[in-house]
């Protein structure tokens, strides 16, 4: 069979989005998390206007979040509300685990997802972009062509690789529930990962996050400036543990920067829940007061309670009830 067309072979990426974009899908997973309601888009306007972002550059970042198919439109006359495409709500357990949670050991077989793959010297950007999917998937260059992660992901991998280009397929080989030779060391595995690098982040994370803390006190914000400020935190820590392997304990530090990290992020997250959530549900008030109630928060503290209860609920939108849920928080 003939390799893959180079210029036909890109293979899917993670949009990240500009500023605005992401700052919007931090404020819909931190108050209206798995909800099926929409919510008015002079609401959302407010809410990034409460994080210095411009009506224009707000309006511009829901349009773009709608045609990448995250939010859906609603028309009620010359009203237009947006939620949360059921799609997107499906894999919250996800989620929920990887911000929360990712500081947890977790169980671990020692067996790896091998991924080898030969591209023709001719085909350079298909090479380049199955290596930029696999690094987004959080996978190891263990050496060239050679890419592990692990535990078991073969399936996941082969997903994403197929709706890029299914030709690319015969190109790859997957190994599930391999097992690595001993005369491989944890100093290779990690460099696999670039895992000194990201612990560097983590660290840094820790220590700014820290001294802020320090700074405030006992004198914490309040209303959107705890809004703000618990977007901040949450905004920097999402990209963190998206990229992070959630490598065994094994081919961690002994103290992991990353459990540091985390106590940082939880301490501002917690904390400023409550105030953070009282000011959303006030700007939501002032345009369809019915749904204000509906507003929470959440907390890395609960994450156990929510992701019962997401799984519980097997990726449904919680039906409006006209009541607030009770969920607990820190």
């Amino acid at each position: 069979m003939s390799p893959p067309d180079p210029v036909r072979g890109n293979l899917p990426r993670y949009q990240s989005g500009v500023a605005p974009q992401r700052m919007l899908t931090v404020l819909l997973g931190d108050y209206w998390f798995s909800r099926g309601e929409p919510l008015p888009s002079s609401a959302l306007v407010e809410l990034l206007g409460a994080l210095e972002i411009t009506p224009s550059s707000a309006r511009a970042a829901i349009q773009r979040l709608a045609q990448r198919g995250f939010l859906v439109a609603h028309k009620d006359g010359r009203r237009t509300s947006y939620s949360v495409h059921a799609g997107n709500r499906k894999y919250q357990a996800q989620r929920i685990e990887r911000i929360f949670q990712a500081h947890r050991e977790r169980p671990w077989d020692g067996t790896w997802t091998i991924i080898t793959y030969r591209v023709p010297e001719t085909a350079a950007p298909l090479r380049r972009a199955l290596r930029d999917t696999l690094r987004q998937l959080r996978f190891g260059h263990l050496n060239d062509g050679v890419w592990i992660k692990p535990g078991s992901h073969a399936e996941e991998a082969f997903t994403h690789l197929k709706s890029g280009n299914d030709s690319v397929l015969t190109l790859v080989s997957f190994f599930e529930g391999a097992r690595l030779p001993d005369f491989v060391s944890p100093l290779e595995l990690r460099r696999a990962f670039d895992a000194d690098a990201l612990d560097e982040e983590y660290l840094s994370f820790a220590l700014r996050w820290e001294r802020r803390a320090r700074d405030l006190g006992d004198h914490w914000p309040t209303g959107l400036e705890a809004l703000r400020l618990r977007t901040e935190v949450l905004s920097e820590w999402r990209p963190l543990v998206h990229q992070d392997p959630q490598l065994p304990n094994a081919l961690l530090p002994e103290e992991p920067p990353l459990r540091r990290a985390a106590a940082a992020a939880a301490l501002f997250y917690d904390r400023l829940g409550p105030p953070a959530e009282n000011a959303v549900r006030k700007v939501v008030e002032r345009h369809q007061p019915e749904l204000a109630p509906l507003v929470l928060h959440h907390t890395f503290a609960a994450s156990d309670q929510l992701l019962a209860q997401e799984e519980g609920d097997n990726g449904q939108p919680r039906a409006s009830s006209g009541r607030r849920p009770d969920l607990p928080s820190a």
